[in-house]
Formats: C-alpha cells, structure tokens, sequence
C-alpha cells in the first residue's frame, strides 16, 4: 500500500540509512533480547575483559562483570511498534576501588563510542565486606531497532504509517460516482544525534507539493510532535495528509 511512498523518499533523500513502513505486530522481544544480549557482550568485552551472563563463576578474577537481563518491552508510537527496549544490569566487582573506577570508566567510554543505541540510566556503588570486593551496579538499556538496516549503522531511521482514509461526501459527483479521499500518514523519524531539525527538512523537501499520482492532490504538512525514546535515542513524528479520486466502476 505504501510503495509509492517509500519508493519516493529512497530517490528523494539520502540521510536515512532506513526507510521503511513501520511494523504493526507485537515484537519478538526475545529475539531482540538476544541481538542486545550479544551486543552488550561485545562491549563489555572492549572494557573489561571476560564477561559472564548473570552471574560471575567462582574463581574467576573479580574484574570480570557479569549482566542480568531486567526486561524487555516493545516500545510503539501511535499504534505501531519501533523498537524494543531491552534493559541489563550489568555487575563489576574489584579488588580496590581505584581499579573499580577504572572499569566503570572504560564501560562508559565504549557506551559513548558504541554505534548502538545504548545507554546507562543508573549506576550504584557499594562494597562486599565478606569477599572484600568494591562492586558497582549499572543500568544499562539497548534500544533495538523494529527495523534494521541491511548492513551498518541503524541510526537515522525512517518509518512510515498510514494513518486513515477518510471519504468526503461533499466531494461526490453523482453518477457514477467520483469521490475524493484525504489519506493521512506518520513518519516517525528515529535518530542516535540530535539532527532532527535537518532530517525534518529533509523529509519536507520530499513531499511537500509532491503527487503520488498525477490526478491526485499533492502532500501538505499536517502536523508534528517530539517522541520520547529509550536508549539515548531522539525521535520525531510528522503527519502529512494528500488526497485521491475513488470511482464507481461503469
């Protein structure tokens, strides 16, 4: 149904490294739990050294970190399904605490090089007298993306949403029947850098005064409004309406 559409905003712009019609089905959150499992991992790895899936085995050095999966839970603008947010806990235990902030720096230095969506909501320290540990206790959320890109980075996404088709009765003509139609759209702008303002321009440039079909009306700006999202993400929804012809068959 929106293959127009999209073909049109794959010729028309070029800062989108997705465009896509968003998904409307529920998530499969274990899927993506397991792609931000995986990712978190990697990560982890970069900072720490070994990591280990809920909890560290007995024995082993105790700058290892271990990560617990909290949650996972599809995140939706206006009836439809972006992402998936995908929350951890993510354990580091060390032998001083010089050597602990250390390692909190290091996971914080790859969550801010990191090309996912990711980031840290909480971070707690303490101390475990018993082992004489220094451990910190950190938050951590992947935003996985409903649609990824073929390859690269996911980040600034593009996806599009029929919103409704509404006939109107004082644009009949009778006999036969010739009546005009107002289709409404979404596109939902999802961005990791706060480039909203120029991806919007963007999308404008596209559709503004463009015609799906040479009979039809062309695009105009309905309305727009920010969207909060998890994982250090930005996001944006604009409403574009245009306008079509339905007749009855002769």
């Amino acid at each position: 149904m929106l293959s127009t559409l999209l073909d049109r905003l794959e010729a028309a712009t070029t800062s989108f490294a997705v465009i896509a019609e968003a998904p409307s089905l529920a998530a499969l959150t274990t899927v993506d739990a397991a792609a931000a499992s995986a990712a978190l991992k990697t990560l982890l790895q970069a900072a720490v050294g070994k990591v280990y899936a809920i909890e560290i085995p007995e024995g082993k050095v105790v700058t290892d970190a271990s990560y617990r999966l909290v949650s996972a839970r599809p995140v939706e603008v206006g009836g439809v399904r972006v992402l998936t947010a995908v929350t951890f806990v993510v354990t580091v235990r060390a032998a001083s605490y010089a050597a602990l902030m250390t390692a909190q720096a290091a996971i914080e230095t790859q969550v801010a090089a990191s090309l996912g969506a990711i980031s840290i909501l909480d971070a707690m320290q303490d101390f475990e007298p018993v082992k004489n540990h220094y451990l910190v206790a950190m938050e951590m959320q992947y935003a996985v993306p409903a649609v990824p890109a073929e390859s690269g980075s996911d980040w600034p996404a593009l996806l599009v949403d029929a919103v409704d088709y509404t006939g109107d009765p004082a644009g009949a003509e009778l006999w036969p029947i010739r009546q005009r139609v107002g289709r409404r759209y979404r596109f939902i702008i999802l961005d990791d850098s706060n480039s909203l303002a120029t991806l919007r321009l963007e999308l404008q440039n596209a559709l503004l005064g463009w015609q799906q079909q040479q009979a039809d009306h062309p695009f105009h700006f309905v309305e727009g409004s920010a969207v909060s999202l998890p994982g250090g993400l930005y996001g944006w929804a604009d409403t574009y309406s245009d306008s079509t012809y339905i007749n009855q068959p002769t």
